[in-house]
């Protein structure tokens, strides 16, 4: 039911408050259960505990209370499939509702399959079937793969680790992207936010390690049946096996195994979520207004009208401009230094070259270089990753030689 949603429990609650709270006192109407309200600055109306930070929420109207009247409510990103799953979706005789479309989303309704081979199988073709299996064979071949799900408990010390390494690739992906990302801002709410959903159960920690170093990982939240995978990053260095991919593969098997009927991928558009999700939907933002009030109305209209605007804006891509230009201020400079060309080419003999080189420490700026082409080499040449060895040329600052078991590249960086 409604009060099951993660974004209703105590932890999420007590957290968000104590970040975005500002001291102020929660409000509970009856009229409209199970939401929490804070009122906005200029008293004008009342807006949801969490507002646009969850990833969705839903709720009940009761016809019997009229403690809404002359009231404004703004109940953010609103899942229309959860309403309709209950039933909620009936009038009320003092609350109007007018509903402002927001970012589109997807979800995998796992409902009416066996098991995760049984959706496989039926979702998708066997092309895609096949290039799937090819990225998580490879990954393996390549790597010694595990996968954990931190559910109900983790030590402090490892929640820390995997929390720091998450941080340090959304870092990497978005500066890589030139754009500003709000986890970074906000990272000490969402550290303690989600270590204490993870004990309580409504949230999870996904992890994938390849050779015992962190390379994707996940944070979903979690109610009785539907698990809302929230926050993601991998090693960018990883691109050809597809980490999101394969990310998703290990959690919806997860998700088959401990009984979940709804996998949702939440706000944004990406290849992955497309490709694995079967169905869709648009997360609204519920503007609800008592209908006899002039004022009510005035304030609640104004609403529908701004939220209604910024979605406009934001089909026209305005919002990733905006993120563009917070980057640029907060580094003071656009990402306008150019990467260095990367030259490849097969070598022969390699013996005479080899004797006059120095092998590259692992934990140099050198290695972490070369790593990503590394990966992509050994992606069509499988081998272990580890038994590749890389070799920096003598008096050559950026030419490097890589020998693995079927292959000898010289490799050059290039300045543009």
């Amino acid at each position: 039911m409604v009060k099951n949603n993660p974004f209703f429990s105590k932890s999420f609650t007590d957290v968000w408050l104590s970040h975005f709270g500002h001291k102020h006192k929660t409000l509970e109407f009856e009229s409209i259960y199970p939401v929490k309200f804070l009122r906005n600055r200029f008293r004008l109306y009342y807006y949801n505990v969490g507002k646009n930070i969850t990833n969705g929420v839903s709720y009940v109207l009761s016809n019997n209370q009229n403690d809404c009247k002359g009231k404004v409510f703004l109940i953010y990103d609103v899942l229309p499939y959860l309403r309709e799953r209950h039933n909620l979706t009936g009038d009320h005789p003092y609350l109007k509702l007018k509903k402002a479309p927001q970012y589109k989303g997807y979800l995998t309704d796992l409902s009416g399959f066996k098991n995760f081979d049984d959706f496989f199988l039926r979702h998708f073709s066997a092309k895609s079937r096949g290039n799937i299996r090819k990225w998580d064979k490879r990954l393996k071949l390549n790597f010694k793969v595990d996968f954990k799900v931190f559910y109900g408990e983790i030590e402090l010390e490892v929640y820390n680790h995997v929390f720091d390494n998450l941080l340090i690739l959304i870092q990497k992906r978005w500066d890589d992207l030139g754009m500003e990302n709000d986890i970074l801002k906000d990272h000490d709410y969402y550290h303690e936010l989600c270590y204490n959903m993870i004990l309580d159960k409504t949230a999870t920690l996904n992890v994938l390690y390849a050779n015992d170093e962190i390379v994707a990982i996940s944070i979903c939240f979690a109610s009785n049946k539907e698990l809302f995978f929230a926050i993601t990053s991998f090693d960018i260095d990883f691109r050809k096996y597809n980490l999101g991919h394969l990310l998703i593969m290990y959690i919806m098997n997860w998700c088959f195994e401990t009984g979940f009927d709804i996998f949702d991928y939440s706000k944004g558009t990406y290849e992955y979520k497309t490709r694995w999700s079967n169905k869709t939907y648009v997360f609204e933002d519920h503007i609800l207004f008592d209908r006899n009030s002039i004022g009510s109305n005035l304030v609640g209209n104004y609403l529908v009208l701004f939220y209604r605007m910024k979605q406009f804006l934001r089909e026209r891509n305005v919002n990733l401009l905006y993120s563009r230009i917070k980057y640029w201020i907060h580094t003071m400079k656009f990402k306008t230094k150019k990467d260095p060309k990367i030259l490849i080419k097969d070598l022969d003999i390699v013996d005479d070259v080899i004797t006059k080189s120095k092998q590259v420490d692992k934990d140099s700026d050198d290695y972490a270089k070369l790593k990503p082409i590394i990966c992509d080499i050994i992606f069509t040449a499988t081998q272990p990753f580890n038994t590749v060895k890389a070799y920096k040329v003598n008096d050559e600052k950026n030419k490097f030689i890589l020998a693995g078991d079927d292959f000898i590249k010289e490799v050059v960086f290039e300045s543009r």
